[in-house]
């Protein structure tokens, strides 16, 4: 049953100052540069635009990426940090070496362009992306280290035509006694005593860090804001000294860039807004600081506890006529998680709940679950014995595969989503991204749509899937086409048991139209596919449900199909781009047959000899022996060429202009075994799984 039924369109160490340096803040205030109108901006209590219209940001974080916090690395509420987590891993794996590479690919892979895609189909706008200082900053001096992934989710949010907001997590020092601060210094019972950014230099490096985050990112309108520190927990008596630290944070990023607001969090978790209040006679008397601190200020709450405990904070900001965005919340029920984002809908100028996706907990949107090698790691972790250092590879994988978005062990929490769903925006696509023709274009990648829910699929490369179908619903896409033509349009459905019907419109106006087979389970997809010609140049492609009860993963526009011509070529593998090759530059029967990079040698050239329609021989160059699949195994060699159906191969084209090879002898097909990618990869025939591990560019030798 659809639980919603609405159109919408994802979006695109100081001391208490004295009043001689509150003077020269003021200056440094009053001198900053007019507002750029190419930049997201301030206007009283409301957040606009780069063209000067109100914009809500529907934002969610991007939690336990840059920095790990132990309850979700560890599915429990162990005091963690990310640095311990770090320090044990390395006992688990062998060496310090083995764990800066799982921290590495977990950066890498964690949030990716589909998990942005995801999350601007779900309708948010903005991300807050959380940062450990020490990604710019290393034994004492600035590095770029976090700039490799700034940039990467900068850009997909370009892409997708989302926001960033960057925020500073874990700060120099630590600001908080929490282990999300990597407060090393701290534990379970969180004594104030461990918080020292504010002593010796830290709020100065804290500084030099935030002006070369600034430095760079300047003339970058995704990036909305920065937001300086999080959750601020002075020790006990020093509260006021919050304040002139935000000051100089901020006076630090005004050298070099007056384009993006600054966003401050209040005291005590950020809860408390009273101790940055500069109206609060308290505050004034403790800082010296009576005045709007910058042109471009945003204040930020966060709160995990009832929504009665934090209505009402809105009446500070709206008395200094500033924006106020509640930057986490969660991790409670269901009906606390809506009324809290109802309250911000109605009250604020933005939400950001915590967190999109988790390791082992579900109030999120995505779980990620350990799988059994990971269980094993955190096993030694708890209770010591011999560190599995044999699950190093097993954990790089599930770095590189399990924590991306779309893999197939996720679980979707509805509920959750229900909680911090972002209201519908104005039903147009004019600013969506635009797919490039011929291509693939995941289902869930639209800018307008009706009534359509997204859920995790388990299809081959995982992903999500459009669902929930009815007859009348539909999902729009901006396309571009290069050169007119023919196409085969290419659909991934499913369906437990209703026959449907998809009607391909451009422009408006019907093209084509095909329907979707009964497969028996929701999850069980086939691919059907139908011609249709397109015209050059930007398009509206929209795809209507006369009938609906499937689902559909993807769909494909690609040039119709070319059959192979006879001649000499190289022959790569799709998936990994190393080609096939002769083991040892072998000319000997029972050679084996493999992956290698490309060398353009003659043992990596096959002449495709014609034998019949599609079928072919294809004979080493190097040796003048036919590629064979082995008649006592699925392994693939090369043999004297003699006519055996083992010696030909049905090769056909794919949409993609690439092509699938299967033996005449066996009807199974070519592959790079297991999927793997790396040089020595062994090459063997085996059932049909429609990856690109079974797929093959020729490309003819000249």
């Amino acid at each position: 049953m659809k639980i919603t039924k609405a159109k919408f369109t994802p979006l695109r160490t100081l001391t208490k100052l004295t009043q001689a340096v509150a003077c020269s803040t003021l200056l440094s205030f009053t001198l900053a540069q007019p507002a750029v109108a190419d930049f997201v901006s301030t206007d009283g209590t409301k957040i606009i635009d780069e063209q000067g219209n109100e914009l809500f940001l529907s934002g969610i974080n991007l939690g336990n990426w840059l920095v790990w916090e132990g309850y979700l690395m560890m599915g429990d509420f162990n005091y963690r940090t990310h640095t311990q987590f770090f320090n044990e891993l390395s006992s688990a794996l062998g060496s310090s070496d083995r764990a800066a590479e799982f921290e590495y690919q977990w950066r890498l892979n964690y949030v990716d362009e589909q998990a942005i895609a995801d999350l601007k189909a779900l309708g948010f706008n903005s991300v807050r992306v959380p940062f450990n200082y020490n990604l710019f900053w290393w034994n004492n001096q600035l590095r770029d280290n976090g700039f490799e992934y700034f940039d990467r989710v900068i850009e997909w949010c370009r892409k997708y035509d989302m926001y960033v907001l960057l925020d500073m997590h874990g700060a120099p020092g630590y600001q908080n006694p929490g282990d999300h601060a990597d407060n090393v210094n701290s534990n379970a019972s969180q004594p104030r005593d461990s918080v020292t950014f504010w002593d010796g230099n830290n709020v100065q490096v804290a500084a030099t860090i935030w002006r070369h985050i600034a430095n760079r990112y300047k003339d970058e309108p995704v990036v909305w804001g920065y937001d300086l520190i999080n959750e601020p927990v002075p020790q006990d008596g020093r509260e006021y000294e919050l304040l002139p630290s935000l000051i100089t944070l901020r006076n630090a990023i005004r050298e070099v860039d007056n384009n993006h607001i600054i966003v401050a969090e209040g005291s005590w978790w950020g809860s408390d807004l009273s101790k940055i209040d500069w109206t609060n006679g308290q505050t004034q008397a403790q800082t010296g600081i009576n005045y709007q601190w910058d042109s471009k200020l945003v204040y930020q709450i966060h709160h995990y506890g009832p929504v009665a405990d934090t209505m009402g904070r809105e009446d500070i900001t709206n008395n200094l006529n500033i924006p106020l965005i509640i930057g986490e919340y969660g991790e409670t029920d269901e009906a606390n998680l809506l009324a809290i984002t109802n309250w911000a809908k109605q009250e604020l100028a933005g939400y950001f709940p915590w967190s999109f996706k988790k390791m082992s907990h579900d109030r999120t949107l995505w779980t990620v679950p350990a799988n059994s090698d990971y269980e094993q790691v955190k096993a030694y972790i708890n209770h010591g014995g011999t560190p599995p250092t044999h699950l190093y590879d097993a954990m790089i994988s599930f770095a590189q595969n399990n924590v991306r978005n779309g893999h197939s062990s996720h679980t979707w929490h509805q509920g959750f989503y229900e909680g911090v769903k972002p209201d519908p925006q104005s039903t147009s696509c004019q600013n969506a991204v635009r797919f490039s023709l011929p291509g693939q274009i995941e289902a869930e990648q639209f800018c307008e749509a009706e009534g359509v829910e997204l859920e995790t699929t388990t299809d081959v490369n995982g992903g999500q899937n459009i669902g929930y179908i009815d007859a009348g619903d539909y999902t729009q896409y901006n396309i571009s086409v290069a050169t007119a033509g023919q196409f085969t349009f290419q659909a991934r459905v499913a369906s437990l048991d209703t026959a449907g019907q998809i009607n391909i419109q451009l422009n408006g106006s019907s093209v084509a139209s095909l329907s979707t087979p009964v497969t028996g389970g929701w999850q069980s997809f086939t691919t059907i596919e139908t011609s249709v010609y397109l015209p050059a140049g930007n398009h509206a492609l929209r795809l209507v449900y006369p009938y609906g009860g499937f689902n559909l993963n993807w769909f494909n526009l690609a040039n119709a199909p070319q059959n192979l011509q006879a001649g000499t070529y190289i022959i790569s593998n799709v998936a990994s781009g190393r080609v096939i090759d002769v083991d040892g530059v072998s000319a000997a029967d029972g050679a084996n047959v493999h992956l290698w990079d490309n060398f353009d040698a003659p043992n990596q050239r096959w002449h495709a000899t014609a034998v019949g329609e599609n079928e072919f021989e294809l004979v080493s160059q190097h040796s003048n022996a036919c590629l064979d699949a082995d008649n006592g195994s699925d392994n693939v060699h090369q043999w004297s060429c003699f006519g055996s159906n083992n010696q030909r191969w049905l090769i056909e084209g794919l949409p993609n202009g690439a092509y699938r090879v299967s033996s005449q002898a066996s009807g199974d097909i070519l592959e790079a075994q297991y999927g793997a990618m790396a040089n020595g990869t062994n090459v063997r025939t085996a059932a049909a799984n429609g990856t690109d591990a079974q797929a093959w560019w020729f490309s003819p030798v000249q």
